[in-house]
């Protein structure tokens, strides 16, 4: 139990020590609805029936490239989501909505009317919300199919951001950096278990639960450079390029009420992510 949580708090460690940087959400933390198990830190399952989880991930996005309506080139070049989870589990934990809140931090370029533009907003709030279902549970192979919905946005102001190179003095009013986006994935996930191998309190893991998935997303929002001169550049309505990408991760199982998740996203987009939850 120790080491699990000596895990936890590790990588909490890590959220709160690494600055915002990260456009898919993050899929896991965990993947599936009956994951972490147990009775719960507080022992909520076991006395009073309710599957209450907490968690936080921290999701960095390398690249995203994106449809613009007057503008080539586009893509949303770095940025970081950091958010905190609150979810519900019900029907046996085959359901589980929840809400999230936290930060983003995003950094865009695009090319428009001979110009180069590049534009960094602060770092603000963001939220989302979604559910997950618990879609088919075969006993023999091991094997789950988990589907997930979810939207969130983020409306950040602009830090600061370059024309053909040159830093601009922005009109920070009229500048604006706004994303929205919503997806819907489907994962299939097996399980090797330690528990049963007698093997988890030397590991301090009780089971890894890898997946692999398909998920279908996209996004809209705005991005505009303003000068103080007046002089702007607007790459008008956005939306992603590629709209199916490929999902690849796994859960960490602690011995007890804690999981952590690790995650990759390919193809409409290359980000990765860490996650943990822990059920009260």
């Amino acid at each position: 139990m120790m080491k699990t949580y000596g895990i936890a708090a590790a990588f909490l460690a890590v959220m709160i020590a690494v600055p915002p940087v990260s456009s898919a959400a993050t899929v896991g933390n965990a993947s599936s609805t009956d994951i972490p198990r147990g009775t719960g830190i507080f022992n909520l399952k076991r006395d009073r029936d309710l599957s209450v989880k907490a968690g936080g991930d921290l999701e960095f996005i390398l690249e995203r490239k994106i449809s613009a309506d007057a503008a080539s080139g586009a893509k949303i070049s770095r940025g970081q989501w950091y958010m905190s989870k609150i979810s519900y589990g019900f029907l046996n934990d085959r359901i589980e909505p929840y809400v999230k809140l936290g930060t983003a931090h995003f950094k865009s370029q695009w090319n428009e009317a001979g110009a180069s533009a590049q534009l960094e907003s602060n770092t603000g709030f963001a939220w989302g919300l979604g559910a997950k279902a618990l879609i088919f549970d075969f006993k023999q192979p091991r094997l789950k199919f988990i589907g997930d919905v979810q939207y969130r946005t983020a409306d950040l102001d602009v830090d600061k951001g370059t024309r053909n190179g040159v830093a601009s003095a922005i009109d920070k009013s009229r500048s604006r950096f706004t994303i929205r986006e919503w997806q819907a994935t489907l994962l299939a996930q097996t399980e090797i278990d330690f528990a049963r191998a007698g093997k988890e309190e030397v590991l301090g893991v009780s089971a890894l639960a890898p997946y692999v998935g398909v998920g279908y997303s996209d996004m809209n929002g705005r991005m505009r450079l303003t000068q103080q001169n007046g002089v702007f550049c607007n790459p008008g309505q956005i939306s992603s390029k590629n709209k199916v990408g490929l999902i690849v991760g796994c859960d960490v199982m602690g011995v007890d009420a804690v999981s952590l998740n690790l995650e990759g996203r390919f193809i409409d987009e290359t980000a990765f992510s860490g996650g943990l939850d822990v059920l009260f």
